[in-house]
């Protein structure tokens, strides 16, 4: 073999022994989320005007991954949940917004909290209306849209970090998905990008990816879709602020200047459910902006659940090591860290709802 030759064998074998030291180090040491385009655009819905995408109704199909299936049983309106009558009920009732966590990503739709709290609350139903990628917009939009419908007394809302910057602040959803948004108009907030534009490209693409992933026949994904190594890159490209964020410590005054927009639709939201006699309740999972969303829930009045204490791993996971989401344990007790503030809160007991 020519020098040459040896040299780019040499190449060849220090970067796929490279490859190989990255990948077992991102397998012990660096649990991330499934965000590759395979995966991410594989999630099966449908286009929606209002929102952007919403749940495909009467949908009951196996949702497989590479870490996880499960099943998808959505009702008439798209949304994970049994048939719920409108107006009020013979109860009290809950409704939860949320994104892909309160959907119940990699659990089955019986092991959510929402649905462990339905459970465990006699005389109240427990109503989810959240949809994976979601942020707190189109929770708004839902709410008053569709979850008014029910005449809550309560509404759940599941705060995420990726609700602000990835969300609320964003014009389009994975890189190209276009979405409604709020911006201020003369101290008010105006709704733009509605109706959603129609990306026929993009949905023939997602429509693909969602029959093969939700198809059993298809087998496992290639190696490509299941390395940790290739996601994580994959992943960091296409967010390259997360990982600033993530890595650098937080400027209080950037977070502020991110939160002031989130702030005002959660006023919003706050202010509908008053009108209609509800009482909203804010779940936060733990990041940078728990401090401020802490500091905005006690000036303007409304419950705030901080879910850290919760979520502590302890010996047993709460959250799925690579995707990131939470685990039916994990469910399990953030219902019943929910149920200990609301009756803390005295808001099972009808003194803080509506009705």
């Amino acid at each position: 073999m020519s020098p040459r030759g040896r040299k780019a064998c040499a190449v060849a074998l220090g970067v796929a022994l490279a490859a190989a030291a990255g990948e077992a180090a991102l397998r012990l040491f660096a649990p991330f989320p499934d965000y590759s385009a395979g995966t991410i655009r594989s999630f099966p819905d449908r286009y929606h005007p209002l929102l952007g995408y919403a749940g495909i109704p009467n949908l009951d199909r196996l949702f497989v991954l590479p870490d996880f299936s499960h099943r998808i049983v959505n009702n008439s309106k798209g949304f994970r949940d049994r048939e719920r009558s409108p107006g009020k009920g013979g109860g009290r009732r809950m409704v939860v917004l949320g994104d892909s966590t309160a959907w119940g990503w990699g659990v089955e739709a019986a092991e959510r909290f929402s649905d462990v709290m339905e459970r465990r609350l006699d005389g109240w139903e427990v109503i989810n209306l959240a949809h994976p990628g979601y942020s707190t917009d189109r929770e708004l939009l839902v709410l008053e849209t569709e979850g008014l419908r029910y005449r809550p007394d309560l509404v759940l809302l599941l705060f995420d970090r990726n609700d602000v910057v990835e969300g609320n602040n964003a014009r389009v959803i994975d890189g190209r998905q276009p979405k409604p948004f709020f911006e201020f108009a003369d101290g008010r907030l105006e709704l733009r990008n509605a109706p959603v534009p129609f990306d026929r490209a993009y949905w023939a693409a997602k429509t693909a990816l969602a029959a093969e992933y939700g198809d059993p026949r298809a087998g496992r994904p290639g190696f490509w879709r299941r390395s940790h190594l290739a996601n994580w890159i994959a992943f960091r490209a296409a967010h390259p602020s997360r990982r600033r964020r993530e890595e650098e410590p937080a400027d209080p005054r950037a977070l502020e200047e991110e939160m002031e927009l989130t702030k005002a639709i959660l006023r919003r939201i706050d202010r509908v459910c008053r009108e209609n006699g509800a009482r909203l309740v804010v779940a936060d999972l733990p990041s940078h902006y728990t401090p401020l969303l802490r500091d905005f829930c006690r000036r303007e009045g409304i419950p705030h659940v901080d879910l850290a204490a919760a979520l502590s791993e302890g010996l047993r996971p709460v959250s799925h090591r690579r995707v990131g989401h939470w685990t039916p344990r994990g469910h399990r007790l953030v219902a019943a860290a929910i149920i200990g503030a609301l009756e803390r809160e005295r808001l099972l007991e009808g003194e803080g709802g509506g009705g």
